[in-house]
């Protein structure tokens, strides 16, 4: 087992699923205007490469085979409103299988839950109750809960495409699900290392423009991951940080099942 103190593990894509969860169940995050332009695009000279090629590089920047060397990891983050004084403690669970959970417990809010067990994708607050996701949400949530996305992209999604107007000294891919709104990841020209997300978020309030900015890489357990996260959901600002990382723990398969409808 390998453990961490500090900030956020690989899956980027998390950072989306949680925080706007977040800030909807708070009522802060509707009927926002999109995200604004990412920058200059880059110059003619910069060799245009295919999809596959800038997918493998960002596999192998962040691991390559280390990817299969584990079998499950557990994180324990902190998430923070700026500007609102408002923020708590999550915690992440997931597995190679791509069962995942996330709680979040939000002081003022209460608790707050997302899982899949690789069959059904659910999600539970105290807005919204149990709630068993389909359609757009469902997709977004197989997406986060893969083990790892980029490895499996074109399971996941039918089209991808090299955006034509990548800023400046990145490569961006145009990635569109089953169903829903394309996501844009963009990497690092040198490192392959991922930059940041944009895209559009179908939640249960609406759908959500979001723009994600991950940095200040770092090795754990021969995975490289991205330890500081911010994410911009219209006016509000949502740091992420990771402070414990524990790779192989044993998981209940259990834990990832949709809990019970409450009585009536």
């Amino acid at each position: 087992m390998n453990t961490l103190s500090g900030k956020p593990i690989r899956p980027t894509r998390l950072v989306p699923t949680l925080v706007l969860a977040l800030a909807l169940a708070a009522g802060c995050a509707t009927q926002q205007q999109p995200p604004g332009a990412t920058g200059a695009t880059s110059s003619a000279a910069a060799v245009a490469r295919t999809p596959d090629a800038i997918l493998a590089d960002a596999v192998e920047a962040t691991g390559g085979a280390a990817w299969h060397t584990h079998k499950t990891a557990r994180l324990k983050l902190t998430i923070a409103f700026q500007g609102m004084a408002m923020g708590g403690p999550a915690e992440h669970f997931q597995t190679d299988t791509d069962k995942s959970l996330t709680v979040t417990t939000l002081p003022g809010v209460g608790p707050i839950s997302e899982g899949t067990n690789g069959r059904v994708f659910w999600s539970q607050d105290p807005v919204n109750g149990l709630r068993y996701l389909e359609g757009a949400e469902a997709e977004q949530a197989r997406i986060e809960a893969c083990w790892n996305a980029d490895l499996k992209a074109h399971e996941l999604y039918q089209k991808i495409e090299v955006a034509a107007d990548s800023p400046a000294g990145l490569e961006c891919l145009v990635q569109t699900p089953k169903a829903g709104a394309p996501i844009r990841n963009c990497y690092d020209r040198q490192s392959h290392l991922q930059v940041s997300q944009e895209g559009t978020r179908a939640t249960a309030q609406g759908d959500v423009p979001f723009r994600t900015v991950v940095k200040d890489w770092r090795t754990l357990g021969g995975i490289k991951m991205a330890y500081s996260s911010e994410t911009q959901a219209g006016p509000i600002t949502i740091v992420t940080t990771i402070n414990e990382v524990a790779f192989d723990q044993p998981m209940d398969d259990k834990m990832f099942d949709p809990p019970a409808p409450a009585a009536k």
